[in-house]
């Protein structure tokens, strides 16, 4: 009798060491990260108003920072602008710069009718900021100028 009595709680024990054993699975989790970047422009349109001949005349809102752009990527991007020929005659000269994260303060580049490349992106979130200034000839004639920039934001 005391055999039996000495087997239930060792049967006891072994069932409550099997109730509380630790179970473990190792688990697979994968994930395929694609390629992005979100571009988001503050401005539609740079006006220079009425101007007088000369050079590096600065887009009103330069300083300032008015003309800027959201960029957000995990890929290098490169920047290229180029534009129009300027009706009704191609005699001025659209001048640009731009810098990440800071305001520019003087032209870098001039835009042609030919895409430039004018900045590389790395990986990141920033504020793109762009500025503009105008050359006028003494030789353009009075009246209305006016030219399309393009500016694409691209996987470098």
């Amino acid at each position: 009798m005391e055999k039996a009595l000495l087997i239930f709680p060792i049967a006891g024990l072994l069932l409550v060491a099997l109730a509380i054993a630790d179970v473990s699975q190792n688990i697979s989790v994968n994930a395929s990260v694609q390629p992005y970047y979100s571009v988001v422009f503050s401005y539609d349109a740079v006006n220079f108003g009425a101007v007088y001949p000369g050079a590096n005349i600065s887009a009103p809102g330069n300083t300032e920072g008015l003309y800027n752009v959201s960029v957000e990527t995990n890929i290098d991007l490169a920047f290229n602008v180029s534009r129009t020929v300027w009706l009704p005659s191609d005699i001025l000269s659209l001048k640009f710069a731009s810098a990440l994260d800071e305001i520019p303060t003087e032209p870098v580049y001039i835009i042609e009718t030919t895409p430039i490349t004018v900045d590389s992106i790395s990986l990141g979130s920033y504020t793109h900021y762009h500025a503009y200034w105008l050359d006028v000839p003494i030789e353009a004639s009075p009246g209305a100028y006016s030219t399309v920039v393009t500016m694409v934001y691209q996987p470098a």
